[in-house]
């Protein structure tokens, strides 16, 4: 077995810290409303006034102009990612011991900090249930066995405490874990299409994705559930086992037969038709690997999110 490649990328941030690289100077609730995408100026200059962002390690008004070099603070509570005016968001637990943690992740949603996604992320929230307020380092440390897309749904299992974590995300870079996808793909796919065969990369572009150049061999399964017609668009509804673990694997290799995913428009696929969820459907439904600590196959199914439910129950395939 390969040595595993296992990084924390759920570690807590207690700040973020911006250089101003801008050379016409601009006010400072601007600057972070654009910086890092928050929807809210009147949250920002809440913030700004509490303190809790810093112009060059002082607080000023949300008025005072930033200038090319200057350095924006941004405090977060407790080691958590999130202002300290952050409400908790819920996430409906699929299962809970000492060791693992189980959610079924709602569409939408960074699963950790990236870019502009500061504290809007599953891991942020997820420290801001399971950290003492009061005592940051005590309480559970948790940290991500995988990842999963932000508009995917479905299974994630975090680890609450180091062995399990790098133990099962071991399995996950072995291809130990048995994963089962539902998608809803564009046009009819062929009747007997039983698996998608074709190497992929890694890349921000379709084009980089399917180029043969540093290509890997990659295999889903994939099972036709049903076949249907909404709008004027043809659609399938099917199952996918992805057999290896490549990066956009499921929607890549729908792409490259010509059936992209409904609404997956980066890689190809066409607008949702009226009445659709406005994204792609892709929820990791089911789950199963080895629990390090009970010593047992352990099997998760997630719920299919609400939105979707209102879709099957329209097409009917379940």
């Amino acid at each position: 077995m390969k040595p595993s490649r296992f990084r924390n990328l759920s570690e807590r941030r207690d700040e973020l810290a911006l250089k101003v690289r801008e050379e016409a100077p601009r006010r400072l609730d601007l600057y972070v409303k654009q910086a890092l995408g928050w929807r809210s100026r009147t949250r920002i200059q809440s913030l700004i006034r509490a303190g809790s962002i810093l112009l060059n390690g002082r607080p000023v008004k949300p008025s005072q102009l930033v200038r090319q070099g200057d350095e924006v603070k941004v405090l977060l509570s407790h080691g958590t990612g999130i202002p300290t005016d952050y409400e908790e968001r819920k996430f409906e637990i699929l299962y809970e011991d000492p060791w693992l943690l189980i959610i079924n992740k709602p569409p939408g949603i960074l699963v950790h900090p990236v870019g502009k996604h500061v504290y809007d992320t599953v891991m942020n929230y997820l420290h801001y249930r399971y950290r003492e307020v009061m005592n940051p380092e005590s309480g559970i440390h948790l940290r991500l066995c995988h990842r999963i897309d932000q508009d995917t749904s479905g299974v994630l299992v975090i680890g609450k405490e180091e062995h399990s974590t790098r133990l099962v995300h071991r399995q996950f870079e072995s291809r130990l874990v048995s994963k089962t996808y539902v998608a809803l793909a564009s046009g009819h796919l062929p009747d007997g299409l039983e698996e998608i065969d074709r190497p992929l990369r890694e890349g921000r572009t379709l084009k980089e994705i399917l180029s043969p150049i540093g290509a890997k061999p990659s295999i889903t399964r994939i099972k036709i559930l049903e076949k249907f017609t909404a709008g004027g668009l043809a659609c399938t509804w099917l199952a996918a086992k992805p057999i290896t673990g490549r990066q956009n694997q499921i929607r890549a290799h729908l792409t490259s037969i010509g059936h992209p995913l409904v609404g997956d428009v980066r890689l190809g696929g066409p607008p949702a038709p009226p009445g659709f969820p406005r994204r792609f459907i892709l929820h990791a439904q089911r789950l199963r690997f080895y629990h390090p600590r009970r010593h047992l196959e352990l099997e998760i199914e997630a719920p299919l999110p609400e939105d979707v439910k209102k879709l099957v129950t329209v097409t009917k395939f379940f």
